[in-house]
């Protein structure tokens, strides 16, 4: 039968077509963002827009949608991050035709590479649900191939508020364009085990990452008052760290120079940083850290951050 997709033009239209959607992959952040309060916060803040939003139609019904989410200044979202499957017997066709649109409209736009990230329980690999298998089928149908598999971490209070020793000493900085702030994250590029990052540096000079990640960090980690440079007890420079205050917060980047990996000094960063978020009232603070980073993984842990979920990004070949 006929299949229609269909890009409103205003936020209430796209409130509209997206109102009612469901994901299916049982996880807090994948049902997060087809909640009603979610998506009027993010067209209100135009970390969504209308523009992009797509939504598969036949016969009068909506059979899949799809939609992508960014920062509020910038013009091409960060990421396509919302997908309802819905129930028709070719969903998995449906899907793929949503997601060739939305690449061939976003690459219209400008947009070189487009990502998806899909959020399926910690224990995918060994009992992925249904909904996450047909996903990738539709995205690898639709040209798309897997960058990196993230383990994406939790801590609450029941915890503990770790301590984070005395080995560092931690200097606030003034923004995101705080020069030794952006020394400090161009060097930890340097044998990063960042699947984003290493692709990244392929093309891109490093200053002119670190200053753009840097801002944009800043939509998710924001304010800077919590981030902080640190250094050791020769005043040598060990790294840095980036997390926002209130209720739900993230840990948004630790960062350890080359010559200082080895020394447990992750751990001490996030432990920080977490113990800083709990003074301004965290009740949940979340990070994120490849598979392949098992240090950081090791430092989530040591912390007391418990695995929530994982994370598949997959590129646009």
């Amino acid at each position: 039968m006929h299949l229609s997709i269909t890009r409103p033009s205003t936020p209430d239209q796209a409130l509209a077509l997206l109102r009612g959607a469901r994901s299916e992959l049982g996880t807090y952040i994948a049902d997060l963002v087809v909640t009603d309060d979610h998506l009027t916060t993010a067209f209100a803040a135009r970390k969504r827009r209308p523009e992009w939003v797509w939504t598969a139609h036949r016969d009068g019904r909506t059979v899949g949608r799809v939609a992508a989410w960014g920062a509020p200044a910038n013009d091409h979202p960060w990421i396509v991050d919302l997908f309802e499957l819905g129930a028709e017997p070719d969903r998995v066709e449906t899907m793929t035709e949503l997601l060739r649109q939305a690449v061939a409209d976003l690459r219209a736009g400008g947009l070189e590479q487009v990502e998806l990230n899909l959020h399926p329980p910690a224990g995918w690999r060994d009992d992925p649900p249904p909904a996450l298998t047909d996903l990738l089928a539709a995205a690898k149908a639709a040209g798309f191939e897997i960058l990196v598999t993230r383990r994406r971490f939790r801590w609450t209070p029941d915890a503990g508020v770790p301590s984070a020793g005395d080995r560092l000493r931690f200097e606030p900085v003034s923004g995101p364009d705080d020069p030794a702030l952006a020394d400090a994250y161009r060097r930890t590029f340097e044998g990063s085990l960042d699947a984003h990052t290493q692709r990244s540096l392929r093309t891109r000079d490093a200053a002119e990452l670190a200053a753009e990640e840097l801002a944009d960090m800043m939509h998710y980690a924001g304010p800077v008052d919590g981030w902080r440079v640190a250094y050791d007890a020769d005043g040598a420079l060990a790294g840095l760290v980036t997390g926002d205050p209130g209720t739900k917060v993230f840990t948004g980047y630790v960062g350890v120079v080359p010559e200082q990996r080895g020394h447990g000094y992750a751990r001490e960063l996030l432990a920080w940083m977490t113990r800083w978020q709990a003074e301004q009232g965290a009740q949940k603070v979340v990070g994120e850290t490849d598979d392949a980073n098992v240090p950081m993984a090791n430092a989530f842990e040591a912390v007391g951050f418990v695995q929530e979920s994982a994370r598949i990004d997959l590129v646009s070949g």
